[in-house]
């Protein structure tokens, strides 16, 4: 579809396993209320590994990825084919303890993780700011980026000169508040642009990255801008 990066959560399960995943339970995404019915609504880092693979995470979006497993980190970059960069999003990491250091050993352990940041982008963000500066503390060379919902605070910003960036949502942003941002010398990403007059307005604003659910779309849109 053109993307130039993908954007995923990164999990940690009860036995100290990477994986990649959305929501806080298993329920709307997989078919853990047959396999596990007890245990449905329960945190889905309660699971251990072997348990998280025994899910069906594709069929509730469609019946032809009907057995899609939940991917592993250690799986993400060959199922990207080492051509796409990554930004990783640290989700819940009070429901994770620990997942900013295995992120980071990952990262730097890992014979894929290590070609792939070679050839291809890195970034690691979170809305939790002390999770942000965990992670910058255990790998200060990945690129680190603050998610913000709202206006992004200047004075938060201002004092945590090892970030990139801002991610932050679109519906919040303003031509002041991007300055501000730009004040700073920061990055500045934007989620979850979609449709055409979101789209006009975050390109208008000069961002560096725009998050969609529809990359192709907006390929076509920039194509046509040059």
């Amino acid at each position: 579809a053109g993307a130039a990066m993908i954007e995923t959560d990164v999990r940690l399960s009860a036995d100290g396993e990477l994986f990649l995943f959305h929501d806080g339970t298993g329920r709307r995404t997989t078919n853990i209320a047959e396999v596990y019915p007890d245990r449905a609504d329960d945190p889905i880092t309660s699971f251990t590994a072997d348990e998280l693979r025994r899910l069906d995470a594709g069929s509730w979006f469609g019946e032809q990825f009907s057995g899609e497993p939940i991917l592993f980190f250690s799986e993400l970059p060959a199922a990207v084919d080492f051509s796409l960069g990554i930004n990783l999003e640290i989700k819940a990491p009070a429901e994770s303890p620990g997942v900013e250091q295995a992120l980071a050993a990952a990262l730097a352990g890992e014979a894929d993780w290590k070609r792939l940041a070679q050839q291809q982008p890195i970034a690691v963000s979170s809305f939790d700011h002390a999770s942000v500066r965990a992670f910058h503390e255990a790998a200060p060379d990945v690129a680190v980026f603050q998610l913000v919902d709202g206006i992004p605070d200047p004075a938060l910003l201002a004092g945590a000169r090892w970030l990139q960036g801002v991610v932050a949502n679109h519906l919040s942003l303003t031509a002041e508040s991007a300055a501000a941002v730009r004040a700073l010398d920061l990055g500045l990403w934007a989620y979850t642009v979609n449709g055409a007059e979101s789209t006009e307005r975050a390109l208008e604003l000069g961002l560096d990255a725009v998050i969609t659910d529809f990359p192709g779309t907006l390929v076509e849109r920039l194509s046509a801008q040059r």
